[in-house]
């Protein structure tokens, strides 16, 4: 049995009424809730919390039974409008917002059960760049790693480095600083083997997507910038979204060409590149297999991708050749405004 957890977009925003819940395919339940267009899982309880991406600004938590949302545990005010992002810190213990529009970050104490308590700290970013949709400060994500959190922000053109307090408290530790008109929507960080992928990482690389010049960047792993690539080759605007890594395969989401684009990360086999030079370890372009309309998000549950098709109403699954990583043999779900799949 696979059961998935669809976020959306309603009212004002969207067609759909709250969280999908997705069983082998089928559409079994739907939780309500107002805009829950980001879902994150805390490490090791059985709870799972959603942005409310609201002029307001809230956050949510339900404790899951067999999946899917049952009880609910609390809400709180993140201080900021339409929050975009979430993801709860290693330990378990805090819960981190990035509100979009809202321009800031946003803390919230978790209980023992997973809870939402008391909002422990607010950080405002001020820096904004010159692109028409860089008028303010945009942080779009957090990613929560073992040394700290990256938090990219699209209107500052900037990664900001922070390190969590016990109490709750988020110091600036660095910013990195992306191209000028880049706009980072999201980061990933995939682990550096050895020699012939020996057990101890080396560190890691970060792949961003830049959604306001349609490209991914690549750090390394001291987090300096090693290069840029196109996030898809089909002319015409682009604005990727997500991107997801098996290790060997990156796949990245474009809202425009409305593709998923392939590159292979360790230069093997799998087709030219129509980009040129990939000295330094930039992903090489493989192909890029079409999707639905507006593809928001994408997720990797083992050989399968699901892609969240925002203005077609679809979710897409997809099965991975492992010979050459390449998506293929669609299936189609049918899901109100889908934004984001949580396996």
């Amino acid at each position: 049995m696979t059961r998935l957890l669809i976020g959306g977009y309603s009212g004002s925003k969207g067609a759909g009424h709250g969280i999908t819940v997705l069983e082998d395919d089928d559409v079994i339940a739907t939780i309500p809730a107002d805009s829950p267009s980001w879902l994150t899982r805390h490490p090791s309880l059985p709870v799972v919390y959603a942005v409310a991406e609201t002029d307001e600004g809230h956050v949510h938590a339900w404790g899951l039974e067999d999946g899917a949302p049952a009880k609910p545990l609390g809400t709180g005010e993140t201080g900021g409008a339409e929050p975009a992002h979430l993801t709860v810190d290693p330990s378990g213990r805090f819960l981190i917002t990035a509100n979009y529009s809202g321009g800031s970050i946003s803390v919230h104490r978790l209980g023992p059960d997973g809870s939402i308590g008391e909002r422990t700290d607010l950080v405002r970013h001020e820096v904004h760049g010159e692109h028409p949709r860089q008028d303010a400060a945009h942080p779009h994500m957090v990613l929560a790693m073992a040394d700290g959190l990256l938090v990219t922000d699209l209107g500052g053109d900037a990664i900001y480095r922070y390190q969590l307090s016990p109490e709750g408290k988020l110091t600036l530790s660095g910013v990195i600083v992306t191209p000028k008109g880049s706009g980072p929507r999201h980061v990933l960080a995939v682990e550096v083997r050895g020699v012939h992928g020996g057990p101890a990482p080396r560190g890691y690389r970060y792949y961003v997507t830049a959604e306001l010049s349609g490209q991914v960047l690549l750090y390394d792993s001291g987090q300096q910038l090693a290069g840029a690539v196109p996030a898809s080759a089909l002319p015409g605007p682009n604005q990727p979204s997500e991107l997801v890594s098996n290790g060997r395969y990156l796949y990245v989401a474009n809202r425009g060409p409305n593709t998923v684009a392939v590159f292979d990360l360790a230069g093997g086999s799998g087709g030219s590149s129509p980009h040129g030079d990939t000295a330094g370890g930039l992903p090489r372009y493989v192909t890029e297999v079409s999707t639905g309309d507006w593809p928001r998000h994408i997720a990797l549950d083992g050989d399968l991708l699901y892609v969240a098709n925002e203005r077609s109403h679809e979710v897409t699954r997809m099965e991975i050749d492992p010979a050459t990583g390449i998506p293929a043999h669609r299936r189609t779900i049918k899901v109100p405004s889908p934004t984001l799949v949580l396996p």
